[in-house]
């Protein structure tokens, strides 16, 4: 098929990078247009509008719509497949449709885009226009019915095959990247009191996160606070590199899972999560993967596993393989998507 991509496409570790090369492994011819540019103090102000239900736009800095309008002129897509899209306008969508009558538009978001803080106004009156969104929200197929989707579907979040493997690490490597129980993601409230919980308890923790963890850098000699987050190879090595790979959940999103629930056993991780439905489905308690409800069990759960290193590596294994055999990388996920919107009428 002609597709044409449209989102985030800056980095190797970005998703919808991901997404993309998948759809262009597939075999599919796929033309880009590149939705992101520098964040600025203009775009912090439009967001705290708009969260305040003041209905500004989001400014679209790399002349995404107009680009799209551009290509679509020139070639005859089957498909275009939007990734979030905060700043394609329904004017655009309106115009694809007009000039190619058959085509299919799009939406896919791994965000829980029935929250405010995850919208914009240019993607609340776009809604409607899509064929068909893409969700890994299981939860949020009602919210978002009544905000006019007219076809949303609930998938799996991936991992990217191409990308998260397990790799051979150099003793340098394991020890810059890993350490007992380790963890690479934002600050949030809850996620630090259990890791807080586990420090204050004999549990050494590294953390790769942003700005809000460093306040904790001089916390206690058992934590490590590096303050950035990981991109590229040592985001996947630190997975294999850590003994514990923690994966906990955003409240503001109220996940069920995440991308890190693929990613983690995908690079040949030991993977420690939230406990939920979503997560005991995806792999065998105490077999592929382990979860904890408190930090209580998850204090518990890591001194066992700490000092049971041949069960640690058994499930991390494991893992990997319910990752490969059950198909949860990027590209058997496109294709399964591709071929539900190819059956659309």
């Amino acid at each position: 098929m002609r597709i044409l991509s449209v989102g985030s496409l800056l980095g190797v570790s970005n998703t919808c990078v991901q997404r993309t090369n998948a759809m262009k492994n597939l075999g599919h011819k796929v033309d880009e247009v590149n939705t992101t540019a520098p964040y600025s103090f203009i775009d912090h102000v439009i967001n705290r509008l708009f969260r305040y239900h003041i209905p500004v736009y989001h400014r679209d800095k790399t002349g995404a719509n107009k680009k799209i309008i551009d290509l679509v002129n020139k070639n005859n897509y089957d498909i275009v497949w939007i990734d979030k899209g905060l700043t394609i306008y329904p004017t655009t969508l309106k115009y694809i449709r007009r000039k190619l009558p058959n085509i299919k538009i799009v939406n896919y978001s791994p965000d829980t885009m029935s929250l405010r803080h995850n919208q914009s106004q240019q993607y609340l009156e776009s809604i409607p226009f899509y064929d068909i969104l893409f969700t890994t929200k299981s939860f949020m197929l009602d919210d978002m019915r009544k905000l006019g989707a007219k076809n949303i579907q609930f998938v799996n979040n991936a991992y990217e095959s191409t990308f998260h493997y397990p790799r051979t690490l150099s003793t340098e490597e394991k020890k810059e990247l890993g350490d007992d129980v380790g963890f690479v993601g934002y600050w949030e409230k809850k996620r630090c009191k259990s890791i807080l919980y586990l420090v204050d308890n004999g549990i050494h923790v590294k953390v790769f996160g942003d700005f809000k963890w460093n306040k904790y850098r001089n916390y206690s000699p058992n934590l490590t606070i590096i303050p950035h987050l990981l991109k590229g190879e040592d985001y996947a090595k630190s997975f294999q590199a850590f003994k514990i790979s923690l994966c906990f959940l955003r409240k503001m999103n109220k996940d069920y899972q995440t991308t890190r629930t693929m990613e983690i056993p995908a690079c040949g991780g030991f993977m420690l999560a939230e406990r939920t439905n979503e997560h005991l489905s995806l792999f065998d308690e105490g077999k592929e993967a382990d979860f904890f409800d408190d930090d209580e069990e998850l204090l518990r759960k890591c001194i066992y596993y700490l000092q049971h290193e041949d069960k640690r590596k058994a499930i991390a294994a494991a893992g990997l393989r319910r990752c490969i055999n059950s198909g949860y990388s990027n590209i058997n996920n496109i294709n399964h998507m591709l071929s539900i919107v190819q059956s659309l009428n």
